[in-house]
């Protein structure tokens, strides 16, 4: 069925008319609720003025008006800065940052947002990534009227291209019925008062440069943060009253006409609603996601039609699959389909010993790195430090001199090899080496971008569609930490028997506490392929402790062989899917 789309200039004013509605509204908000606020107070206190009368006929009519004034320059003020920077705070609480070229996921996502501003007629849409494991989507309108849309990582991990499609058609949707401008407008009126008190904390951080101080500061102001929370979830509530569930299935509708494809969208509304579309500690957002994160609990009745901003999902799913002349039960069969077609379709990783059994059947011997170029890009550790106790330790590399809690440009050092003691800041290659890290070059220029322990340079290559480098050797994996959410939220890489069973082992021995210890003592010191310094081992995580070397300096980890992968499959078992409504 062919839905007619709204013009442009009835757009412009619907919007008018709605911006006007909420303003009313949210007037009427602050007029009643600061008047009975205030008249409470007032009323107390004529329990203790007995000649203090509140409903006597000058005070009272002073009082209406005061509270109207009041409440006109809170609404004008609300509104003006919701305007402005609402769309803004909103995509930076929610962490939010434009598609970056070099992720081939990211690529799509913004090709897929070309093609839909030009099918569409909205021209260029502002895309960005929300990180994420969960799958969700929403779109906004910032101040200059200009489109976004924003999508999880694990949107664009789960999502296949058709329904990553169907995906941005019903945001585009939204955005051509103008729901999006109404939606932002009412989700940046409701955080206004989150956003003041960010605000002010920011401000009050900054008056101080003593630590004590600002803490006592923060202290203050955090309490506040309950009361701008109640008030911003009170609001909210009173505009999910105003808002139709009716725009949600409307969208879904147009996002057909515009993709030609509702099982597309039928399949990721299902796959949202089982896998997790929680975002965070963001209800304020709610009624610009995609699938809503309490979407299960929504039932059909009088009460969730008036507090829910989204119809229940399986209200949106029989309208979908009904288009498309389908069941619930072939939707299912679809989605498990395209899971098992998924699995096969892996590129199975193996063990760093399957790789070498394999290299030795095939006659080949695995490259060594020649004894002359180990010696030539070694660490010398030729420097020793002095502690309080006044006794001599080390030796250290310099780059494991420099990171040592204790060590300063005071420090008395002595260098073994011209056998020369005295202050760090009087040897040459410390200030060289301190002006380097200072301008975020590496310690050691001969190791940059040199695997830690074999020495060979690093090599690109792509893995789960991201660059990382890669020992052409031992395969341990130079990884950036903000890439760490995409990888394991993607599901390119497969896994052997051997090293699912590895990874089980390994996980059995994690939750020994000693077993830990023992692993991070045994691990060797090494320097970070980047800057030179020494890398610190750490577990990957508080759910996750599979120790791993962290330069907190370079925001990068150091898997060594297979340690990447284990954590991947350690990651998909605890977060496995179960497709059943």
């Amino acid at each position: 069925m062919k839905l007619d789309r709204p013009l442009f200039w009835e757009i412009q004013q619907k919007q008018k008319r709605q911006t006007s509605l909420i303003l009313f509204f949210l007037f009427l908000f602050y007029f009643f609720s600061l008047g009975l606020l205030t008249a409470g107070l007032f009323l107390a206190a004529g329990f203790f003025l007995p000649a203090f009368n509140f409903w006597q006929a000058p005070f009272f009519w002073k009082y209406l008006i005061f509270v109207f004034l009041i409440s006109l320059v809170l609404t004008t003020i609300n509104f003006f800065q919701a305007r402005k920077t609402g769309a803004t705070f909103i995509l930076n609480r929610l962490q939010a940052y434009p598609p970056q070229s070099d992720d081939r996921y990211h690529l799509t996502f913004r090709n897929g947002l070309e093609e839909m501003g030009l099918a569409s007629g909205l021209g260029e849409i502002k895309g960005y990534i929300i990180p994420s494991l969960n799958v969700n989507s929403l779109s906004l309108v910032n101040r200059d009227n200009r489109p976004a849309i924003a999508v999880t990582e694990g949107l664009l991990a789960e999502a296949s291209r058709d329904e990553l499609q169907a995906v941005i058609a019903h945001e585009v949707a939204h955005l051509l019925r103008g729901d999006t401008y109404l939606l932002t407008l009412i989700c940046s009126l409701a955080s206004f008062f989150e956003q003041l008190l960010s605000s002010l904390e920011r401000e009050k951080e900054g008056l101080s440069s003593d630590s004590l101080t600002k803490k006592s500061e923060r202290e203050v102001v955090h309490p506040f943060l309950y009361l701008a929370g109640l008030a911003s979830y009170t609001l909210m509530t009173f505009f999910l009253t105003l808002i139709s569930q009716k725009r949600e299935l409307l969208a879904d509708s147009t996002a057909v006409e515009l993709s030609r494809d509702p099982m597309a969208l039928a399949r990721i509304i299902y796959k949202a609603q089982l896998a997790n579309s929680y975002l965070g500690d963001f209800s304020l957002y709610t009624p610009l996601f995609l699938v809503p994160p309490d979407s299960r609990e929504i039932k059909e009745n009088f009460w969730s039609r008036l507090f829910n901003s989204h119809p229940p999902a399986i209200t949106r799913l029989r309208l979908l699959t009904s288009m498309a002349n389908r069941s619930l039960d072939e939707l299912k069969d679809q989605i498990r389909e395209q899971e098992e077609r998924r699995e096969r379709a892996r590129i199975e990783a193996r063990s760093r010993e399957e790789r070498l059994i394999n290299s030795r059947e095939d006659g080949l011997s695995p490259f060594v790195t020649s004894f002359s170029e180990v010696a030539k890009i070694e660490e010398n550790k030729i420097w020793l430090i002095k502690t309080a106790s006044g006794q001599w330790a080390g030796p250290y590399s310099l780059s494991s001199l420099l990171t040592l809690p204790g060590f300063s440009p005071g420090s008395r050092v002595k260098n073994v090899q011209e056998n020369r003691e005295g202050r760090a800041r009087d040897f040459e290659a410390i200030r060289a080496a301190l002006y380097r890290l200072y301008r975020h070059e590496p310690v050691e220029p001969q190791r940059q971008n040199r695997c830690p322990h074999c020495f060979l340079e690093l090599t690109e290559s792509f893995y789960e569609g991201l660059r990382v480098k890669t020992c052409p050797q031992c395969q341990g994996k130079l990884v950036p930490l903000s890439f760490m959410e995409r990888i394991l939220a993607r599901r390119e890489v497969g896994f052997s028997e051997h090293l699912k069973a590895k990874a089980e082992n390994l996980s059995q021995r994690l939750d020994d506490p000693a077993w830990r210890r023992k692993e991070i003592a045994r691990k060797p010191a090494i320097s970070c392929p980047q800057c030179g310094l020494g890398m610190v081992v750490k577990p990957y995580s508080y759910v996750f402790y599979l120790p791993v070397y962290k330069c907190f300096h370079c925001q990068v980890i150091w898997f060594e062989a297979d340690e990447l992968e284990i954590l991947q499959y350690l990651v998909e078992s605890r977060a496995t899917t179960q497709f059943k409504l």
